[in-house]
């Protein structure tokens, strides 16, 4: 095993270890417990077991293991930024709603004093 190997496959552990505590502390649902599990699952493995990757990369027609690692590495980013950017708006939506909702409150708590 590669010194490369044993570093990425101890810090994936480590990194699915932390998924883990967050599950047992119920911070992550269901289908985000689910993909992350997998998802460090998967690293350790194919860090492992890198001629499994290599095969899928050769299935899919990518000439190399680690540009299918990359090129679903990119997608994933992508998707991740997607849906925090949809959180954040969704969260401005519902702080401005509040705040609107205790500005007329206190603006008919003074009309009315």
């Amino acid at each position: 095993m590669e010194v490369i190997q044993i570093i990425i496959s101890v810090f994936s552990m480590f990194a699915l270890s932390r998924v883990l505590l967050n599950i047992k502390n119920r911070t992550l649902g269901k289908l985000e417990s689910i993909f992350w599990t997998l998802f460090w699952v998967a690293a350790i493995f194919v860090t492992i077991f890198p001629i499994v990757i290599v095969e899928l990369a050769n299935l899919l027609g990518v000439d190399r293991g680690v540009d299918l690692i990359i090129y679903g590495t990119i997608v994933m980013l992508a998707y991740t930024q997607f849906r925090l950017y949809a959180q954040v708006t969704y969260l401005e939506r519902n702080i401005t709603k509040i705040i609107r909702t205790i500005s007329i409150k206190k603006q008919n708590e003074k009309s009315k004093s």
